[in-house]
């Protein structure tokens, strides 16, 4: 039997370790969860018990259902941030513009918070990965957004250098004395590890403050499009890697086939297609969408996630074996699906119903420039 020599004791041998950041990660994210857990069994025995569901009841089980998905999505996230490598694009961006959307699509969270919400945007440009601004957007709102509390939202350039600064700041709307949430516990909670660890992707410095009455959160953006024409012109236009090039230089007949049995889908398609030179054709069933591929790879393939259930699946996982570097787009119904894009699966990019209009333009730049 082999020895196991022991060693002697340090001098702080008596000291309590500090405790693990994966430990504290794991506190967190059962902290958050046990919420809603706790909500979803309270109306569970309320309908075993009574038969029936009131329409408050049914309300507060989605928010809890919401909540918790909005948990296991950014802890999925978190964990791929942490562990794989991200390839990120460089893309001319409306900072003002994606913050106004990043508040639209947190509208039911605000609310269901009851949070006062006021905000003051200028009008500011960035050259940024989308989908990881997004993430870093998202995760602060998250963050800064506590039951009950009044927040306010600036976006506004300084000079001297040209930077971007985004501040949150977060009152209770009436003093606070509840002991049961103490304000040193928030920078552990889900929503900050991921504001952290997207941020530092994107090199978004980030300055914070706590006391008990009050919270605030900084983020500065120094890659500002005033910014960059004033150190490097050519960094803006000139680069493989740059917004221009990605929209100016795609190459011509690219083609993209969309799946989907909804014409309402392919209606609303077919223009934003057209707007940026992409030929759309559309198929209504994954089996047709092998047929076609078959005989010509298209550049994009766009499902439809309401096919779900009819093969869609085996013929995705299909075409990606045949073809692996073929960019995969899902429409889907999840308003949450937005933080899961291109930087996060190589292969597949989702984006909802709503935003289509909004993003899909862009989207279809990004995944044609990597494919081309």
């Amino acid at each position: 039997m082999e020895t196991v020599k022991s060693s002697p004791p340090s001098a702080n041998a008596g000291a309590t370790p500090p405790p693990r950041p994966e430990y504290l990660l794991a506190g967190s994210i059962g902290a958050e969860l046990s919420g809603p857990l706790l909500e979803m069994e309270h109306i569970v025995q309320q309908l075993l018990t009574t038969g029936k569901l009131s329409r408050p009841q049914v309300n507060a089980l989605m928010t809890s259902l919401g909540t918790a998905r909005r948990i296991a999505a950014q802890s999925q996230l978190l964990d791929h941030l942490a562990h794989n490598p991200i390839r990120q694009s460089h893309e001319h961006v409306a900072l003002d513009a994606r913050l106004r959307q990043a508040l639209a699509d947190n509208a039911g969270m605000l609310q269901s918070r009851a949070v006062d919400l006021v905000h003051r945007l200028q009008a500011v440009e960035v050259v940024l990965d989308p989908s990881l601004l997004e993430t870093v957007l998202h995760a602060a709102l998250s963050w800064m957004a506590r039951p009950g509390y009044r927040l306010s939202i600036t976006l506004e350039m300084q000079s001297m250098p040209d930077h971007a600064l985004l501040n949150f700041k977060a009152r209770p709307t009436v003093s606070d004395s509840n002991p049961d949430q103490p304000h040193g516990s928030a920078p552990y909670r889900l929503s900050w590890w991921l504001l952290v660890e997207a941020a530092g992707l994107a090199q978004i410095p980030i300055q914070h403050s706590e006391s008990t009455q009050s919270l605030s959160l900084m983020l500065e953006f120094r890659r500002t499009v005033k910014q960059l024409e004033k150190s490097n012109p050519m960094d803006l236009g000139g680069g493989t890697d740059s917004w221009a090039s990605s929209h100016s230089k795609l190459p011509l007949g690219q083609r993209v086939l969309l799946v989907t049995d909804d014409a309402g889908l392919v209606e609303i398609m077919a223009p934003l297609c057209r707007s940026s030179h992409v030929t759309l054709e559309s198929v209504s069933s994954p089996e047709q969408a092998k047929a076609r591929c078959d005989v010509e790879r298209p550049q994009i393939l766009i499902f439809d996630q309401r096919l779900n259930g009819v093969g869609l699946e085996s013929v995705r996982r299909d075409l990606l074996a045949a073809d692996p570097q073929m960019p995969v787009l899902e429409v889907t119904d999840d308003q949450h699906s937005l933080t899961m894009t291109s930087w996060v699966d190589d292969t597949i990019e989702r984006i909802t119903r709503d935003n289509l209009t909004i993003k899909l333009p862009s989207v279809l730049a990004r995944l044609l420039g990597k494919s081309a």
